[in-house]
């Protein structure tokens, strides 16, 4: 299924969100906050090159979203019951490509940020349970929808990091392991599964074409 520009939107919005949540190990969403600040100037200031060169985009994405995903740990949870039975070579030959997919797909949307609205809800109880935390977001499009985005963190050495994410509702780890699992019915093959991969394959936020437009 062809990514909706919608979904790229909401993408450019989880991308602004996770700027900085690796630091700041109490709170987790002064951290958004800031990232929030601090990204959404950066995307400003740097629109022109950005949107004149994808290369430009992809190396922001990387330099922002690389060490703020633990990729170890959502490749274990995207691969599921592949992961056990899968040489070592080929977990992290999926992590690469499993990474630079969402890298690309990134950086396809983050120039459709141009200003809307990102709300950091408070933290409500149950939010932090030892390792782990739950960051809530709301994003108003264009056209005036709300559209909620969770974030789930781990505490890894000190570090939060994201592991999974949550569209509208859609639970996109669960997802991304959906469609792994189809690719091995399809191919019953790891290798071929990991090299027809994409990123933007199969997700549906729930949200219809126009309803970023103003």
């Amino acid at each position: 299924m062809h990514l909706q520009r919608v979904f790229q939107t909401v993408l450019a919005m989880m991308l602004v969100a996770m700027a900085a949540l690796a630091q700041a190990e109490s709170d987790p969403r002064q951290v958004v906050i800031e990232a929030v600040e601090r990204m959404t100037s950066r995307i400003d200031a740097e629109r022109e090159a950005l949107e004149a060169n994808p290369d430009k985009a992809k190396e922001l994405v990387r330099e922002e979203l690389v060490d703020l995903v633990d990729f170890k740990r959502i490749t274990r949870m995207v691969m599921g019951d592949y992961f056990g039975p899968s040489s070592r070579e080929q977990k992290y030959r999926f992590l690469d490509v499993f990474r630079n997919s969402l890298i690309d797909t990134y950086a396809s949307g983050i120039t459709l940020y141009d200003g809307q609205k990102i709300t950091t809800l408070p933290m409500q109880d149950g939010d932090r349970k030892g390792d782990y935390a739950r960051v809530r977001m709301e994003v108003k499009t264009n056209s005036g929808k709300t559209v909620p985005i969770y974030y789930t963190l781990f505490l890894r050495d000190g570090q939060w990091k994201v592991i999974n994410v949550y569209v509208n509702g859609l639970d996109l780890a669960d997802t991304f392991r959906s469609q792994f699992a189809q690719g091995m019915q399809q191919y019953n093959d790891i290798d071929k599964v990991i090299d027809n991969w994409s990123a933007e394959s199969g997700i549906d936020t729930g949200l219809k074409e126009g309803e970023q437009q103003g």
